[in-house]
């Protein structure tokens, strides 16, 4: 039993870690982590396909062992791969967990993963880089039996990976980065007008009408809640009821009674993109949500 609200303690909690910098510093130093873990996945996916592109290159007497070439011998590629896999799971969690807190739960800009598939472009560049060539172009070469068969067209496309597969990370890197500016540009936006509202704004009671949960299962069968679609009512100042649906997008963000604030523009009741809600009383700027959740 406790005698203090556990909601309005996390809430000055978060206050008082907001914007300091041993917050930041840890968020830079997770957030390096994390690109170097993506670095490391790269350099694993690039393994993966150097050792199918030596497959279909190069006969099974030919004296080439990619597994064998790294720096760990065999164990290189399984290496890269967990320390690749789990660093991006724990790193990227920890570094959005701390930059959250350092902007006291204000909307995150795409960032993280645009620059972690710039690092694992990255990775694969340099994986790309270090293969060895066939033994022979064109030709499986059986150094053993003298059994030569020549290239698939799989084998010529496995053979021009060390420039497609670069590319293709590249790209893939590029449209996120596209998609990122502007997510990013409209968040900047909503974040501008938000600002506007809470001073030129009204507030008005809400009330939630509609919660339709959304959950997540595991291995095991369990179901989770990993947020919400709410729908909250509310009248503008000229006596009309008007609905609007907002993401809730984690289990804390989820409301627990019937209760909400909205925040709109009395000039212009009716854009959506102008209302914000909030589910929590006396929010702070973070608690607000747009039509960016």
């Amino acid at each position: 039993m406790s005698t203090v609200d556990p909601i309005a303690e996390r809430r000055a909690k978060r206050l008082r870690r907001a914007g300091l910098p041993r917050v930041l510093a840890g968020a830079v130093v997770a957030g390096i982590a994390q690109l170097g873990a993506a670095v490391c996945f790269g350099l694993a996916i690039g393994g993966v396909v150097e050792m199918l592109r030596s497959g279909v290159t190069n006969s099974i007497f030919a004296d080439q062992d990619p597994m064998a070439d790294g720096f760990l011998g065999v164990a290189t590629m399984p290496v890269l791969f967990i320390v690749g896999t789990f660093g991006l799971i724990v790193f990227a969690a920890t570094t959005r967990h701390l930059v959250d807190l350092y902007r006291g739960g204000e909307k995150q800009p795409v960032l993280q993963t645009p620059a972690t598939l710039w690092a694992i472009a990255a990775g694969v560049a340099l994986s790309a880089r270090s293969w060895s060539d066939p033994l022979a172009v064109g030709t499986k070469a059986d150094p053993v039996f003298h059994q030569d068969k020549s290239w698939s067209t799989f084998g010529w496309v496995m053979y021009r990976a060390d420039i497609w597969l670069p590319a293709l990370a590249v790209v893939i890197a590029v449209l996120m980065s596209l998609y990122a500016v502007k997510h990013n540009r409209r968040l900047r936006a909503q974040i501008a007008d938000r600002n506007r509202l809470l001073t030129a704004g009204r507030q008005v009671p809400g009330q939630i009408t509609n919660v339709a949960v959304r959950t997540s299962q595991n291995d095991q069968g369990q179901r989770s809640v990993v947020g919400a679609e709410v729908v909250v009512k509310f009248t503008d100042l000229q006596g009309t009821e008007r609905w609007v649906t907002r993401q809730a997008q984690d289990r804390s963000a989820v409301p627990t009674t019937d209760a909400a604030v909205v925040l709109f523009d009395p000039q212009r009741p009716d854009a959506d993109d102008l209302i914000f809600v909030s589910f929590t009383p006396d929010p702070l700027p973070g608690d607000w949500i747009g039509t960016i959740a």
